[in-house]
């Protein structure tokens, strides 16, 4: 093995890691009570916050290995997890936790097709930007099934909000 399959062995390894909590947050939200699944959902949307926060550092420490124009790029495209993570937790805060989610859920599909986000693509290899679309369908499900639980017709865990 060389020193890419190496790196890119751990790479997803980590991430798929990173992930799971997610995964097992949003499927046990709807196999629990629902004080408890309030709960979960809550620590859900924190630790997917934390998970952007860390997307948000992992980007910004990148720079370091690129060239001029794409540093700039990543310091655009390190700023947009960061962003998305503090104005979900300010609407869940000030208005309920499916307006956070929501807005979670929207701007982590849209980071997707920004502009320059492309240019980043070209000088990446093909199996990382292969991981990254798995990862981020697989957390954009994970988002769809927490907002149906608040907004759940049947339960409505989103009343002890209001």
């Amino acid at each position: 093995m060389n020193n890419e399959e190496i790196l890119l062995r751990s790479i997803r390894g980590s991430s798929y890691l990173s992930i799971a909590p997610c995964i097992l947050l949003s499927a046990a939200v709807w196999f629990t009570s629902d004080s408890s699944g309030i709960v979960i959902a809550n620590i859900f949307q924190i630790y997917f916050s934390l998970l952007l926060f860390y997307l948000f550092g992992k980007i910004w420490s990148l720079r370091s290995n690129f060239e001029q124009p794409l540093r700039s790029e990543l310091k655009k495209i390190a700023i947009i997890p960061a962003l998305l993570a503090m104005i979900g937790i300010i609407l869940t805060l000030y208005m309920n936790p499916a307006w956070g989610i929501a807005f979670l859920m929207v701007g982590f599909y849209l980071f997707r097709f920004i502009r320059f986000y492309f240019l980043i693509f070209q000088t990446i290899s093909h199996t990382y930007i292969d991981l990254f679309n798995r990862i981020s369908i697989i957390l954009c499900i994970c988002l769809m099934l927490i907002l149906t639980y608040w907004l759940n017709p049947y339960s409505n865990p989103i009343e002890a909000y209001i």
